[in-house]
């Protein structure tokens, strides 16, 4: 029986790899630094880092020697700074949210308990829900700005489970909430904490989501009825 459900975000409420894509890219540029690589490369090596691994990764790739400097350490904060703005600008040109997640999220009763737990700062994602109108449905969300280890690292699951128990008082056992992700971090991440997970190949293929309980392509004809089947 599934009793709570913490999505991810980026990939499984809104297609947003590739806006994040283009802010790394546009945000390096603007400070000078040299990273360039196209988007298949980027959903290879990148994608279910937070912003500040994202970035100690990419610029790793061409500057290994500077890794651990003071310098680097001080270009990694400027940077994650800079893309805030520079991802807001994107967004205001427009995206898409996953096809089916809103309506598959507005089809759950009123009181079934739903959480979001992401690698995406606080600013982004409060951005997007604002756009969306949909951030008060749920009880908590994690993000990347709450947390000291992002995905895989458990924690930031660990964080939304144990904010959920405390904003429904419910007795939430891990076994029975179910984690929404669309990469192989992210299910590592819901794996550690003790979550059930189902995921969605809306970034990456099947093969690279084989740890998790259900793989599915998205949220078409996706119901509480229907996980409860599967996971039940």
């Amino acid at each position: 029986m599934i009793e709570a459900i913490i999505f991810d975000f980026d990939g499984v409420i809104v297609d947003s790899e590739p806006l994040h894509y283009r802010a790394f890219l546009a945000t390096a540029q603007q400070a000078g630094v040299e990273i360039d690589f196209g988007y298949d490369e980027y959903l290879r090596k990148y994608v279910g880092y937070d912003d500040r691994e994202g970035f100690h990764e990419m610029i790793a790739s061409v500057q290994p020697a500077t890794v651990g400097s003071p310098a680097f350490a001080s270009t990694i904060v400027s940077l994650c700074e800079k893309k805030k703005d520079v991802f807001a600008s994107i967004v205001a040109q427009g995206f898409e949210t996953i096809p089916g997640v809103i309506e598959f999220i507005g089809s759950l009763p009123v009181d079934f308990p739903i959480a979001i737990a992401s690698g995406a700062t606080r600013e982004d994602i409060d951005l997007i829900l604002g756009h969306l109108g949909i951030g008060p449905r749920f009880s908590t969300i994690v993000t990347a700005s709450d947390v000291a280890r992002s995905k895989p690292d458990p924690m930031t699951y660990r964080m939304a489970l144990g904010n959920l128990k405390k904003q429904t008082g419910l007795a939430l056992d891990s076994s029975r909430v179910l984690a929404i992700e669309d990469t192989p971090a992210g299910i590592e991440s819901a794996l550690g904490a003790g979550l059930r997970t189902l995921g969605l190949t809306t970034t990456t293929d099947g093969a690279n989501l084989g740890r998790a309980g259900r793989v599915i392509g998205g949220f078409k004809n996706l119901s509480l009825e229907l996980l409860q089947e599967w996971y039940g």
